[in-house]
């Protein structure tokens, strides 16, 4: 399967990143944290998306939050000093299949699949 890989220009990441939001019903993700000190961190696998956003006031601007999970348990990741935006895309499709955030020293990877009906009824129970 061959991928396009689409960086985004920084002035363009919060309107892309309300867009992924916005399909977020529809989107489980598997998130890992790559790192040269620590290595690869899985971090969520198989949730719901809840939100992705880059925070655009106060202390934390610039910083890109990632939340997954369901209502009883959710997960939070924050990427306070992102670089790098990167869109890898089904070349058929079009659909995006991982999202690469990079930061000094490392980066974060999303990657995108949609949930099974299996999933889909296991996740309201």
């Amino acid at each position: 399967m061959a991928h396009i890989n689409q960086e985004i220009p920084r002035e363009q990441w919060a309107s892309y990143l309300a867009g992924i939001s916005k399909q977020s019903a529809t989107q489980w993700v598997r998130v890992e944290s790559i790192d040269a000190d620590t290595g690869d961190q899985p971090l969520a696998d198989r949730l719901p998306l809840v939100d992705i956003s880059l925070e655009t006031k106060g202390s934390d601007s610039g910083a890109v939050q990632i939340i997954v999970g369901r209502e009883d348990e959710r997960i939070t990741h924050r990427i306070l000093e992102p670089d790098l935006l990167v869109a890898e895309l089904d070349s058929q499709s079009g659909a995006l299949e991982c999202l690469e955030i990079g930061e000094r020293g490392g980066k974060t990877l999303i990657f995108f699949e949609r949930p099974s009906e299996v999933d889909e009824v296991s996740a309201r129970f």
